[in-house]
């Protein structure tokens, strides 16, 4: 397995309870974050609540990667964190901090690569794999704010 740590910082001109409200209406990320394929709860609930589980497909380099999200804790307007498994494993932590009227979000994703070709080519192509990563948050960061 190839690991990876990523840290993803963005700034919005507008209250955590505000941007909390478009990311827990996790079933309309395919429809506005380019590289998000699916995002489909799968529990009753249909809310980011912990238990919720997620099947999503986000658009790699090398085809697109599945996997499922649990999660395993959320706190309203604050934090959410979720265990992934499938094609990346590992773990996310998104924390929303108030900042004078404004939001700092904050994203930790600690993740492997399962499938035998993402390992094989994370050895030589880690770079860029890091790369696509950065530009897809940097769409949804961007759509996200459009959002806002």
């Amino acid at each position: 397995m190839i690991k990876y740590l990523f840290k993803t910082v963005w700034h919005f001109d507008a209250p955590p309870q505000k941007v909390w409200e478009l990311i827990k209406d996790a079933r309309s990320m395919p429809e506005w974050w380019p590289g998000v394929k699916r995002f489909e709860i799968l529990s009753k609930e249909q809310e980011i609540l912990p238990g919720c589980r997620i099947q999503t497909a986000v658009k790699g380099l090398t085809g697109d990667l599945n996997f499922e999200l649990e999660i395993t804790k959320a706190v309203p307007f604050g934090e959410i964190v979720m265990q992934s498994r499938g094609d990346l494993t590992g773990q996310g932590v998104w924390t929303l901090t108030a900042d004078n009227g404004n939001t700092i979000s904050t994203y930790i994703w600690e993740v492997s690569t399962t499938g035998r070709l993402m390992n094989f080519l994370g050895f030589v192509f880690k770079p860029l794999f890091i790369w696509n990563h950065n530009r897809v948050m940097k769409a949804g960061y961007t759509a996200l704010k459009k959002r806002l």
